[in-house]
């Protein structure tokens, strides 16, 4: 059973998934994660970390002074992303729902907010 056990500390939660015409690899990963600091207005700690996960695509995280983010794809098809954003700092799902979009082209897109 979960319980809020912070009720003063602001967290924001987001997943956003989509699907696009190729698969997104290692430098667009670390590319997207910056750009998504800056448009979120996230202070960047450390520069964007991204990897093959080999035959089951690339993933990546960013670690920002309020959290952070991190980053999947998959050789589905469609290919697919996942991107998971959890912050004690507000940002504009909107504007970030609608930069993921444009930014990869994406086929389809969702998201959704994750209440605490």
């Amino acid at each position: 059973m979960w319980k809020n056990l912070a009720p003063n500390l602001l967290r924001q939660r987001l997943i956003i998934e989509g699907t696009t015409k190729e698969i997104v690899g290692i430098e667009q990963i670390k590319a997207y994660l910056l750009e998504l600091a800056k448009i979120s207005e996230m202070e960047v700690l450390e520069n964007p970390v991204a990897y093959t996960a080999h035959d089951m695509g690339f993933g990546g995280w960013i670690h920002w002074k309020s959290s952070g983010a991190h980053f999947y794809s998959y050789p589905a098809n469609p290919p697919l992303f996942t991107v998971d954003t959890y912050t004690c700092k507000p940002f504009s799902i909107k504007k970030v729902v609608e930069f993921t979009k444009k930014y990869f082209n994406a086929i389809k897109i969702v998201w959704k907010e994750v209440k605490v």
